[in-house]
């Protein structure tokens, strides 16, 4: 489907922007071409760097031990220290008197909890925080796309302004010479003064053409910077050249779409955390089996008292078990809940697969006729530039007038911009087929 030269491209990039991801600044280049313009924007896109904080968080998140399938281990000690006056009487001691005793006790003691049965809950989130890792790498990868294909819209909107500011320099050049003719014609007295006039009036049209092309390129530009993640200041020309791909067709990019798009991905996962959401909740309706084992020490020292010191230590272990047996129908309600969560996700699915397959068609009819429509304009941009050189000859040798010279000059620069345009837009096209179809970054 994907060409070797555009799917060497993307890989590329993808390589140098791993490399240069997180990196604070990145030398621009005077010269920027597509993949330059991608690399950049890997290392440096802020949407881009939130997405990777979010995919480590789901990293992290990711283990045996937040599941809770792994024993928990607690530590505790203390120390407490008395001093009072007792009295005490038996039958057989008499009264005993003591005064200012003092005690100071030590205690200490190590823990050991584990989950034995809680439902297979445990295994359940264990399950869920994978299928949460995976969707998190889903939406990364398509964060990827969508700031690659952000990057190709945003740049091909600047060669397009490039070129028209070149068009409109070049229509400049060719009004000044048409305006020295017609002077050099009425000094001769083959011209006049409403000629020369008309001509003037062409070259000043020209001159604030320049100036609101300009203008466009310009902001394009800082379009193209703001996304790149540079400083909006940064100053470059453009690599305005492209090369189509041929080998689509649209039976290939919708059952790609189907396959491989990652937004379709990315809610076949959430479907399936969903359906784990409902078996975690069922959980709850078995019963709790939990162990645990404790080792503990204790001494007390005593002071002005008859005890000289009293100590223990020693292990124990003992099981639990609890279990929900009434708790107003909470537990029915969250089953019932959860179950009417998973058939909306399985809704979603289908909604989202119906809307895909749509799409991908569209894209493809959008792409086709893009390409048309530049090999029509194609056509019509050398049909127009070879009107303009006849005219011009005809206008040097006197036989075509200074209107019908300007109609053939204006045609033949809103006819190239018309084509300069419809390439660009027909090469975001084919890269949105590739987003569409999963082909983007694969």
């Amino acid at each position: 489907m994907i060409s070797f030269k555009d799917r060497m491209l993307v890989l590329a990039c993808l390589m140098m922007g791993g490399l240069l991801f997180g990196q604070k600044s990145q030398t621009v280049p005077s010269m920027m071409n597509l993949q330059k313009a991608i690399e950049i924007a890997l290392a440096n896109n802020y949407d881009l760097k939130m997405a990777e904080n979010t995919l480590k968080q789901a990293q992290n998140n990711n283990s045996v031990g937040n599941a809770g399938l792994l024993p928990s281990v607690s530590l505790s000690g203390g120390s407490d220290y008395s001093k009072a006056d007792s009295e005490s009487e038996t039958t057989y001691t008499g009264l005993l008197e003591s005064e200012g005793a003092t005690s100071m006790g030590y205690n200490g003691s190590a823990r050991i909890d584990y989950t034995l049965f809680d439902g297979l809950g445990n295994q359940y989130t264990y399950k869920k925080l994978k299928q949460t890792d995976e969707r998190q790498n889903i939406l990364f990868q398509q964060q990827l796309e969508n700031t690659i294909l952000s990057v190709v819209q945003t740049y091909y909107g600047v060669c397009s302004a490039q070129q028209n500011l070149k068009l409109a320099k070049e229509s400049m050049k060719i009004s000044k010479e048409r305006y020295q003719k017609v002077v050099d014609r009425k000094a001769y007295g083959q011209s006049n003064t409403l000629e020369v006039l008309n001509a003037e009036v062409d070259m000043n049209s020209d001159s604030t053409q320049i100036l609101n092309t300009e203008q466009n390129y310009l902001m394009a530009v800082k379009d193209l910077n703001v996304v790149l993640g540079l400083p909006v200041d940064s100053d470059y020309a453009v690599d305005e050249k492209l090369q189509f791909n041929n080998d689509f067709s649209e039976a290939q990019i919708v059952g790609l779409a189907l396959v491989k798009n990652s937004s379709l991905l990315s809610q076949l996962k959430t479907e399936e955390i969903t359906e784990l959401d409902m078996k975690i909740t069922k959980a709850g309706k078995y019963p709790t089996i939990a162990a645990y084992g404790q080792y503990a020490y204790s001494k007390t020292d005593y002071e002005n008292s008859t005890s000289i010191y009293s100590q223990s230590n020693g292990f124990s272990t003992g099981l639990s078990l609890s279990l929900n047996v009434f708790n107003g129908r909470q537990q029915h309600i969250r089953e019932q809940n959860a179950q009417l969560n998973l058939l909306s996700e399985q809704e979603r699915t289908r909604q989202i697969k119906a809307a895909l397959e749509r799409d991908a068609a569209n894209a493809y009819t959008d792409y086709s006729y893009k390409r048309r429509i530049v090999e029509l304009q194609e056509r019509s941009m050398e049909q127009a530039k070879l009107n303009f050189e006849q005219t011009k000859e005809m206008f040097k040798l006197g036989n075509a007038t200074s209107i019908e010279f300007r109609t053939a000059q204006e045609n033949m620069l809103n006819v190239t911009n018309q084509y300069n345009d419809a390439r660009y837009n027909a090469k975001v096209a084919e890269y949105n087929l590739l987003r569409i179809s999963g082909q983007l970054t694969r």
